[in-house]
């Protein structure tokens, strides 16, 4: 296994469960590298910050993709929250274990004291304070660990599909296409960190994506995926040992 590891953190534009988005471009784009990813539907910071708190990241890289301030994180510890999150009518899935316990990540829930928190509990000004302590405060983490870090987020990334040239393939689901994935890759988080992509293999990630017909939530996603990366990892061994 790689020393080489990349630590990526987000929500459900990281999170890989309608079809590949750009840590699971990463890993097909840097393939030394091992990509770990702490990510959720819908997560707010507070979850990505106990995600990265939880992983050995000295000495290595990471991505945190910021998400909405006003998200609710909800540490699952008593029935009444269990009852409540399995009850409700969007996020009865969501929920996400890790070091700390069960999470319920609830930021689409219409569950009225949900809506209560995001409309009334906290308003703009204080959303906007949070988000900005929050980063200072990780960033002195990053710091101290000897960590080799990029900051981004959803609105940048949202923003980026918006503005590209190819901003017609945005797809109509609430996560960009595969390929706007791609050039989120190549584009910003590549320069960045300024990571070793292969130009030849680059280019060959880019050929297979725009090749693949893709079907959001395709109940065969994660099989079709994986088929992808060995046929990208066959054409580039044979590029590369020529």
């Amino acid at each position: 296994m790689s020393t080489n590891k990349i630590f990526c953190l987000g929500d459900g534009y990281a999170h890989g469960h309608i079809w590949p988005e750009w840590p699971q471009i990463l890993q097909a784009l840097l393939p030394d590298y091992e990509i770990v990813t702490g990510t959720g539907i819908g997560a707010g910071n507070e979850f990505l910050i106990d995600q990265l708190l939880n992983f050995d990241c000295e000495n290595q890289s990471v991505i945190f993709q910021w998400a909405q301030a006003d998200r609710f994180d909800k540490l699952v510890q008593d029935s009444q929250w269990q009852i409540l999150a399995q009850n409700d009518p969007v996020y009865y899935f969501n929920f996400e274990t890790n070091l700390s316990g069960t999470w319920w990540l609830s930021s689409a829930s219409r569950d009225k004291k949900i809506q209560e928190y995001h409309d009334f509990f906290v308003q703009n000004r204080q959303a906007e304070l949070r988000l900005k302590n929050q980063q200072i405060l990780v960033e002195n983490y990053l710091q101290n660990q000897n960590c080799q870090y990029w900051f981004t987020s959803t609105q940048q990334q949202e923003s980026f599909c918006k503005t590209h040239r190819d901003s017609h393939r945005r797809s109509n689901e609430v996560q960009p296409h595969p390929i706007m994935h791609y050039y989120f890759v190549v584009d910003c988080v590549q320069p960045a960190l300024n990571l070793p992509i292969h130009p030849e293999l680059q280019v060959l990630v880019e050929k297979v994506i725009n090749q693949t017909a893709w079907t959001a939530y395709d109940p065969d996603r994660k099989e079709i995926w994986e088929n992808i990366c060995k046929e990208i990892d066959f054409k580039y061994s044979s590029i590369i040992n020529k």
